[in-house]
């Protein structure tokens, strides 16, 4: 399976990113503390960015650690 984000909005126009497969993207998941997971299981891993920088943040973040696990 392809490594894929999904980005979607909660009801109150917050940015919700789910991350899959989730096996793949777990030590990510475990190592970035900037907010709380909404959901870290081996099923999903998804979390609630509240505003534009946290949502740059994840994705800059995500593609560093995607592009060093594909080395």
């Amino acid at each position: 399976m392809e490594e894929s984000i999904t980005l979607t909005f909660t009801e109150d126009d917050k940015y919700l990113l789910e991350f899959s497969p989730a096996a793949f993207w777990m030590d990510y998941a475990r190592g970035y503390r900037g907010l709380p997971w909404e959901d870290l299981s081996e099923e999903r891993a998804a979390i609630v960015a509240e505003n534009y920088s946290y949502l740059l943040d994840l994705l800059v973040q995500a593609r560093l650690y995607r592009l060093a696990r594909k080395e």
